[in-house]
């Protein structure tokens, strides 16, 4: 304990000297030179009370230092301090301080501090200071500050901050703050902040949080916050948020935006109040959306909320909670086989497109008729849930009348494939076109046949001409 309060009692002793060796001159341009200086502790030196005076090329400080400016190499037992400049090297047990402008190297056991410019490197196991601006690399193993602008790169073991504007690269193995804009990257393991705009790159382990505009990229293992304007790709393995947002969104947990011009892509919820693209996501919701969705439910207030009840070949009856837009649809399907004699349970997805009919048939005028290409995977499993492979794809192409906006018909025909590993999974099928069998998979390929019928909100979609001219 003893030796760690010593060095701390001389630093703090060395400050209360400085002020008593000051002498009354104003200006850096009328120091005098000497090649070499040697100083115990202030005033105990080869220039004396002088010592304020003078630079020098070659400066040795036994215990601590304090002088006019340096222009050369400079060595402290514990402190250098130069009241108006100091170009070239130093290296300090304590801390190296200057009172003015830096340029060239400083290295210290616990802290570099400049009042003025910087141009060059700070090197610390502690602190690096920067008053103003600051133009060239601050390394150190506690924290780097820097309250002007900086231009370079901050590497800090726990916190990198700067209250003026960044131009470069901040790495740190907690956080990095910047009050001000940003144009570059930024590298914690644990947080990045932003007050003002972003141009470029955060990573983080946990979060990234930028409270104005964002053009570039977010990624963190936990959340990306954008409080204003997002432009880029925001990537999380928890939630990306943004204000509004243009671009690409990708999360493990959750997206939410305002207002989305792009693409949002989440292992769980995508979320906006308005949103023009395409949201890929188990849960997909907007209060108004124009684009495509992909989900197991996809739910829009300006969009679809149909029930579907369907027959299909095979005896497989399914019940459809259909949503998405009008144009695009995404429906979850539960359904049961009527026509065997054991319980067949099935679950699945579908993805589809409705169009109007003089889209496929030019001459055939009636917004009343519609015409849904859908494509659908679907799990079967007998008696009990079951993860053994079971599985049936199918594209169909249906065609429907639109008797009002809560009822509709359907129907046509069908490709099937089927792929498994459960025995008697082939009488789901009432025939197969090819049925080969390979690594303990049967393969069954079928031309079938849909019926169904639809409830609740339906609309006509516009034609795909007339809604690329309104585009």
């Amino acid at each position: 304990m003893i030796k760690r309060i010593v060095p701390l009692l001389l630093f703090a002793a060395i400050s209360l000297l400085v002020p008593l060796c000051t002498v009354a001159q104003d200006s850096s341009d009328e120091l005098q030179y000497r090649k070499w200086r040697v100083t115990l502790f202030p005033p105990l030196s080869t220039n004396g009370i002088d010592a304020p005076n003078y630079t020098a090329r070659y400066s040795i400080n036994i215990l601590g230092g304090y002088h006019g400016g340096l222009d050369g190499a400079e060595i402290g037992g514990l402190v250098n301090y130069t009241k108006y400049y100091s170009n070239g090297i130093q290296i300090a047990g304590l801390s190296n301080i200057t009172n003015g402008d830096m340029s060239g190297l400083n290295i210290a056991g616990f802290g570099n501090i400049a009042r003025g410019d910087i141009s060059g490197i700070q090197i610390a196991g502690g602190l690096n200071l920067a008053v103003e601006k600051s133009s060239g690399l601050q390394f150190a193993g506690l924290g780097n500050f820097a309250k002007g602008d900086l231009e370079g790169i901050q590497g800090a073991g726990i916190i990198n901050a700067s209250w003026g504007d960044i131009s470069g690269l901040q790495i740190a193995g907690i956080a990095n703050i910047a009050r001000k804009d940003v144009e570059g990257l930024q590298i914690s393991g644990i947080m990045n902040f932003a007050m003002a705009d972003i141009s470029g790159l955060q990573v983080s382990g946990a979060a990234n949080m930028a409270l104005k505009d964002i053009e570039g990229l977010m990624v963190s293992g936990g959340f990306n916050v954008a409080r204003e304007n997002a432009s880029g790709l925001m990537v999380a393995g928890g939630l990306n948020y943004a204000k509004n947002l243009e671009g690409l969104s990708i999360s493990g947990g959750a997206n939410i935006a305002r207002n989305l011009t792009g693409l949002q892509i989440a292992g769980l919820l995508n979320a906006s109040e308005t949103a023009t693209g395409l949201q890929i996501g188990l849960i997909n919701y907007a209060r108004e959306f124009e684009g495509v969705p992909i989900g197991f439910i996809s739910y829009y207030g300006n969009g679809r909320k149909n029930i579907d009840v369907r027959f299909s070949d095979g005896g497989f009856t399914d019940i459809g909670i259909t949503l998405g837009t009008h144009r695009v649809y995404n429906s979850a399907l539960f359904g049961y086989n009527t026509l065997l004699d054991r319980d067949v349970f099935r679950i699945g997805l579908a993805v589809g497109i409705e169009k109007n009919i003089q889209d496929s048939f030019e001459r055939w005028r009636d917004d009343t008729i519609f015409v849904n290409q859908e494509f659908s995977v679907t799990h079967q499993f007998e008696n009990e849930w079951s993860r053994d492979l079971n599985l049936i794809y199918s594209y169909k192409y249906l065609l429907g009348k639109r008797f009002s906006e809560g009822f509709s018909i359907y129907g046509g025909p069908s490709l099937n494939a089927q792929i498994t590993r459960v025995d008697g999974a082939n009488d789901y099928t009432w025939y197969s076109l090819w049925s080969p069998e390979r690594k303990g998979r049967e393969y069954r390929f079928w031309v079938g046949i849909t019926a169904g019928v639809r409830f609740f909100k339906q609309k006509a979609p516009e034609r795909f001409r007339d809604q690329f001219i309104s585009w």
